[in-house]
């Protein structure tokens, strides 16, 4: 079962790759689209990278796409936009803060870390992931090109909905019946058939 869907991840992700590769025009900036958990993914913008010369830490923002962001029963999609710094040249990440959001756009927890504390780049699939493409150049998943991270989180989400209902096939409508006839109308007006005349009774004969 759990290999069904993870495969079922990679062609949803397959199909999110190849829609937005052929959508996009040659402004389209590059993203990064990795597997990071049975139902989640991370996208990364492989321009967004912000560098500080002469120095191995790096800094970046990285969504996770969930499937069910609040775990919660039917499953709602939502996306988690975290910002962390990456030091190259020691292994190792720290998350600065995070923003949670549901799948149309709304805020539903925001935080800053007060006290960030570096910990190893390989703690987590995801974290690593992300560490890979900051610090190494790779993706380890997808690459597609879009105008936007937006795009690529929408068509990730969509990618979770059942196939739409079948129409179900249209029946005429029966005619309607004819209203009756009004008081006063032609149609009340047709005198009945007439019962045939009694014959005129024989006038008995004179007696003699």
């Amino acid at each position: 079962m759990l290999e069904k869907l993870l495969n079922n991840l990679r062609i949803a992700a397959t199909a999110v790759a190849v829609t937005l590769l052929a959508a996009q025009g040659a402004q389209a900036r590059i993203f990064y689209i990795t597997q990071s958990g049975r139902d989640a993914w991370t996208v990364m913008d492989a321009g967004g990278i912000e560098k500080t010369p002469g120095s191995p830490v790096r800094k970046a923002w990285a969504v996770r796409v969930q499937r069910n962001i609040l775990s919660g029963d039917p499953p709602q999609p939502g996306y988690v936009r975290t910002l962390t710094e990456y030091d190259c040249a020691a292994g190792r990440t720290r998350w600065l803060e995070f923003s949670a959001f549901s799948r149309s756009g709304g805020l539903l927890v925001n935080k800053t870390n007060p006290q960030p504390e570096w910990g190893p780049a390989t703690e987590a699939s995801d974290t690593y992931a992300a560490y890979r493409v900051v610090c190494e150049g790779v993706g380890g998943g997808s690459v597609v090109a879009a105008d936007s991270v937006a795009k690529v989180v929408i068509n990730l989400m969509a990618s979770w909905d059942p196939p739409p209902e079948p129409f179900a096939p249209i029946t005429p409508a029966p005619a309607p019946a004819a209203p009756p006839a009004k008081p006063g109308s032609t149609a009340a007006k047709t005198p009945a058939a007439k019962a045939p005349a009694a014959k005129a009774a024989t006038k008995p004969a004179p007696k003699t």
